[in-house]
C-alpha cells in the first residue's frame, strides 16, 4: 500500500502513478452521502444521457463501482450513483486510499471529453484548495498556464460564470471577457474610492467644518471640495492684495522718508520715534524698526488716507 502524500497537486500527481489499493465492495451504508468538493466541480450528465446510463445499468449491472475516499465521501461516480437510483439498482463502492484530489483530476480532467477551458476552470478551482502552483496544474491537466490564469480571473471577478464554463454552456474566453470588464470597472471604482478618501483626509485638515458637513451628509464631497477651493482662491487673492499693499506702502514710505523725513517722524511715528529726528526715522530700517513699523501699519494707512492716498 502506498501512503497518501501531503495535499499538493504535484505530489498527488506522483501518487496517481503508483499502485493503490482497491478495497472490497462496500455496502451502501458506508457512503456518508457527501460529495468531495473536487468531484462536485464537474457537471452531471444531461438527463437523456443519464437515462441511457440507467437503462444500461439496469440491463447489465453496475460495471464500475462508485469510488469513495477513506472518509466515505464520493470522489468519482456521481452519474453512476444517480443512474443506479433511477434504475433501482443497489450501487457498489470501492475505496481509494491515495490522494483524493489527484484521483478526481485523473478521472475527470484526463478521462472526460472536456474542453481546455473546462480543464482550466477545474484546475483553477482545485489549486485554490490545494495550495499548488499553476505550473503543477498546467502540467497535469495538459492546459496552458495562461488559460488557468484566465480561469482564476473568472473565479475572482465573475465566479457565478464558473459553473457554466464547467458545464460547457459558456466558453472560458467569453467568461474571461466579462470578468475582465468587471475587473476594470472594480479597479476604477476602487481608484475613485481611494481618491475620495485622500480628498476627505485633506479636507479634514484644511476645512474641518466642511469635512464635518460631508460626514453628516449635508453636502457632497465634490461640493465641499469646490467650496474649499473657492475659499483657498479668495484667501490667496486676499494675501496677494495685502502683500502688494504692504510692498507699495514700504516703497512709498521709503520715498517719503528720503524727501520729508521730519514730516514722517512728526506725523506718522510719533510714539515709536520719540526723538523726532532723522536718526529716529533711520531706526525704521533696522530689524527692530521693521517690527515697530508692523505695529504701526494701521496708523500709517490712516495717515495716507487722510492725505488723499499716495498722490
Amino acid at each position: 500500500m502506498v501512503a497518501a502524500p501531503p495535499h499538493n497537486l504535484e505530489k498527488e500527481t506522483f501518487a496517481m502513478m503508483q499502485p493503490y489499493q482497491i478495497a472490497p465492495p462496500l455496502s451502501g451504508g458506508d457512503f456518508t452521502g457527501e460529495i468531495h468538493p473536487a468531484a462536485a466541480l464537474f457537471p452531471m450528465l444531461p438527463d437523456d444521457e443519464l437515462r441511457e446510463l440507467a437503462e444500461d445499468i439496469k440491463a447489465n449491472g453496475l460495471i464500475h463501482p462508485v469510488v469513495l475516499d477513506t472518509d466515505g465521501a464520493l470522489i468519482d461516480g456521481r452519474n453512476r450513483l444517480a443512474a443506479c437510483r433511477m434504475a433501482g439498482v443497489e450501487p457498489t463502492y470501492t475505496v481509494h486510499d491515495g490522494a483524493a484530489v489527484a484521483y478526481v483530476l485523473s478521472a475527470n480532467v484526463n478521462r472526460r471529453h472536456i474542453s481546455k477551458g473546462q480543464r482550466a476552470m477545474a484546475v483553477a478551482s482545485l489549486l485554490e484548495t490545494n495550495k499548488s502552483t499553476q505550473t503543477d496544474g498546467a502540467a497535469f491537466a495538459s492546459v496552458s498556464q495562461s488559460r488557468i490564469a484566465q480561469a482564476n480571473t473568472v473565479r475572482r471577478y465573475a465566479d457565478e460564470l464558473g459553473p457554466a464554463v464547467m458545464a460547457g454552456t459558456l466558453s472560458l474566453d467569453n467568461a474571461y471577457a466579462e470578468a475582465r470588464e468587471r475587473k476594470v470597472a472594480r479597479e476604477t471604482r476602487e481608484e475613485r474610492e481611494e481618491r475620495a478618501e485622500r480628498d476627505l483626509a485633506l479636507l479634514r485638515v484644511g476645512a474641518p467644518d466642511l469635512a464635518e458637513l460631508v460626514a453628516e451628509e449635508r453636502i457632497s464631497l465634490a461640493g465641499a471640495l469646490a467650496e474649499w477651493r473657492d475659499r483657498e482662491q479668495k484667501e490667496h487673492e486676499r494675501r496677494q492684495r495685502t502683500t502688494r499693499r504692504f510692498v507699495d506702502s514700504l516703497a512709498m514710505l521709503y520715498a517719503v522718508t528720503l524727501d520729508r523725513p521730519e514730516e514722517v517722524a512728526d506725523d506718522w511715528l510719533p510714539v515709536e520715534n520719540m526723538s523726532r529726528s532723522i536718526e529716529g526715522v533711520k531706526h525704521l530700517w533696522t530689524v527692530d524698526g521693521v517690527r515697530d513699523m508692523a505695529r504701526s501699519l494701521d496708523r500709517v494707512a490712516d495717515g495716507f488716507e487722510a492725505r488723499g492716498g499716495f498722490e
